[in-house]
């Protein structure tokens, strides 16, 4: 597989947790828009949701005009397929207008798909990462959907590296022997039964 196909695909699947977290934050502030706001909110959330599916309808023509793509490459075809799939219904939830559970279950689903697309193996002889249209929320891949909730949406975010030294077991310097028995016979002595 082409570097540039895959990282079409990866550049999509980023967009589309963008576009999840989005809508999640469009869902929270509902309560808190007019009617009229909360509808061109969500507009704007399909069409989004729609340019992604008219590229990932573009990565499908790729895939196909590749040498022997039908045939090399039919099981990452089947999986751009059922990611259209899913975003057409996405494009058709949110132009309801709809934040809502459903919009987020297509979007959550759209990432599953995309994230299995990561696991193909271009030496593979046909891939590996395929799905049947419509399938998803069975993925198998190592990597949670969940793993990149709110991945790219704090741009000013500035991270440091701190150094964490460990807590226990460094208590001060190290006791002479002679005092360490002493201590270790006194602290016996507290922990056995008394005979008594």
């Amino acid at each position: 597989m082409p570097p540039s196909i895959v990282l079409e695909v990866l550049q999509v699947l980023e967009a589309e947790v963008n576009l999840r977290e989005e809508t999640r934050v469009t869902e929270q502030a509902k309560p808190g828009l007019s009617s009229d706001e909360y509808g061109e909110r969500s507009q704007d959330l399909s069409e989004s949701q729609n340019r992604l599916q008219q590229r990932i309808d573009l990565v499908e023509d790729r895939i196909r005009k590749l040498p022997e793509g039908e045939e090399l490459f039919s099981k990452e075809i089947q999986l751009m397929q059922a990611v259209s799939i899913v975003m057409q219904e996405c494009t058709g939830i949110l132009s309801k207008p709809d934040t809502g559970s459903a919009a987020i279950a297509a979007e959550t689903e759209v990432i599953e798909l995309l994230l299995s697309s990561k696991r193909i193996n271009p030496s593979g002889g046909g891939g590996g990462g395929g799905s049947t249209p419509g399938g998803g929320g069975k993925g198998t891949t190592s990597d949670s959907a969940l793993a990149l909730i709110g991945k790219g949406t704090n741009e000013k975010e500035i991270r440091e590296h701190r150094e964490v030294s460990q807590a226990t077991g460094e208590a001060g310097a190290v006791l002479p022997e002679e005092y360490r028995a002493g201590l270790d016979e006194y602290f016996n002595r507290l922990t056995q039964p008394s005979g008594g």
